[in-house]
């Protein structure tokens, strides 16, 4: 309950003009409460928000990239996953995405780091069997994210369609992705 209404203030206010006390009462408990469970206060209240839309965005990438089918229709439901996900939930992008880096806490910057990490981890698990150099799955995990969170951002500010979206960003990563031979399409 205290982190749903921590997830609701922070979606509402931001990070920086959110309080405790407007989180303790939207719970329905006292600050002192508050304090007891999370005694490091705001930033680490923000990172158990951020923890818990982790896992949430993680399970929809899991099943899509987990599917019986090959790698390069598993990169696509990856990618439409991600896409869909933060689509509907466009408050979580902005708690994991974005939100973080203005923060001013060095915590809640590197769970932001870590965020990103574990995001580009199930893409590189995808790309592993790939057999190219760690260094290369890795920095081509990464890059592919940062594209497809780009494209997100796109969506979400209505610069670009659902369907533009999707296709621009599977074509663009197939692409990428295949010349560095990490896919064959």
């Amino acid at each position: 309950m205290l982190v749903e209404a921590a997830e609701e203030t922070f979606a509402t206010r931001g990070y920086t003009q959110a309080g405790l006390a407007e989180v303790a009462t939207l719970a329905g408990v006292s600050k002192t409460l508050l304090y007891h469970y999370f005694p490091d206060g705001r930033p680490e209240l923000y990172r158990e928000v951020m923890d818990r839309l982790v896992s949430q965005v993680l399970d929809s990438v899991r099943e899509a990239a987990r599917a019986p089918v090959p790698t390069d229709q598993r990169l696509g439901r990856l990618v439409r996953a991600l896409l869909g996900w933060f689509g509907e939930h466009p408050d979580a992008y902005r708690l994991l995405v974005l939100e973080p880096w203005g923060s001013g806490d060095t915590g809640v910057v590197a769970q932001a780091t870590a965020v990103r990490a574990r995001l580009a981890g199930e893409l590189n698990t995808l790309l592993a069997p790939a057999g190219a150099p760690l260094p290369v799955t890795m920095a081509a995990g990464a890059a592919t994210l940062g594209a497809v969170l780009q494209v997100c951002e796109l969506r979400m500010s209505g610069q670009v369609g659902d369907a533009e979206a999707v296709d621009v960003a599977e074509r663009f990563v197939r692409g990428g992705l295949a010349a560095l031979d990490l896919l064959d399409v």
